[in-house]
């Protein structure tokens, strides 16, 4: 499994940032919907139950091992969360996952195309040959072989179509995953409302050049983390 060499205190601070910027830029859904980092083969940190993304400190973020059991922290966690991040950590080896319903994309799950079409826009171009698409709705996530099934479907994938649910980002950093996570959703949004217009749309039509310009927005990461940084100067936490 890949994993993050960091402080525990770092990890804990930039997922609980992650969950803040999520909540304010309204990809969150309730109090539903995960984020995780692995900190070893069989551990990895995630958002407790019941809090509202915009909440959460680093404080409330819960260590937890792959059977459920809660390590260190003062919150309950989510049944769902724990099969599906379990399971993508230790079968996709991903050391990031972030789950979600967000909207736009989420909706591209209820269609038969089931994901966005990365040819459509410069922002779409940076999923080209990322995304697995599972085609089959099988309920809530409350057992251990439904985590299985998901991150199987998923593969060596980094993003991840969940049919008629929602979506997987999954990164070697919380930074460079919501980052993904945010222009995923808004290379949705761009789709969505230009088909929206009736209008013929006009996709990328060279795939070599779509190929070249998805290595140079994976290849230049700098852009990733100065958003980050960017998002910790505006959403502080309640000690900053």
């Amino acid at each position: 499994m890949n994993r993050i060499d960091v402080s525990d205190l770092s990890l804990r601070e930039d997922l609980a940032l992650a969950l803040r910027a999520a909540a304010f830029h309204g990809l969150a859904e309730g109090v539903c919907n995960h984020f995780s980092v692995a900190v070893s083969d069989h551990t990895f940190l995630l958002n407790p139950r019941g809090l509202h993304w915009s909440e959460v400190q680093a404080e409330d973020i819960v260590l937890v091992n792959e059977d459920g059991t809660v390590l260190e922290g003062r919150h309950p966690v989510e049944p769902s969360a724990l099969f599906i991040h379990a399971a993508v950590h230790r079968i996709a080896g991903h050391a990031v996952v972030l789950h979600t319903h967000m909207p736009h994309a989420s909706a591209f799950t209820l269609t038969e195309a089931g994901a966005i079409d990365p040819m459509s826009s410069q922002n779409a171009l940076r999923f080209f040959d990322r995304v697995a698409i599972d085609r089959d709705f099988n309920g809530l996530a409350l057992d251990l072989s439904e985590g299985e099934r998901i991150a199987r479907a998923m593969g060596s994938n980094d993003v991840a179509f969940l049919a008629n649910h929602g979506v997987i980002v999954a990164g070697s950093n919380v930074a460079y995953a919501y980052d993904d996570l945010y222009f995923l959703e808004r290379a949705a949004q761009q789709e969505l409302m230009a088909r929206s217009t009736g209008m013929a749309t006009r996709p990328i039509a060279d795939r070599e050049l779509a190929r070249r310009t998805a290595e140079q927005i994976q290849g230049e990461r700098l852009q990733s983390r100065l958003f980050f940084e960017a998002l910790r100067r505006i959403i502080p936490s309640r000690t900053s």
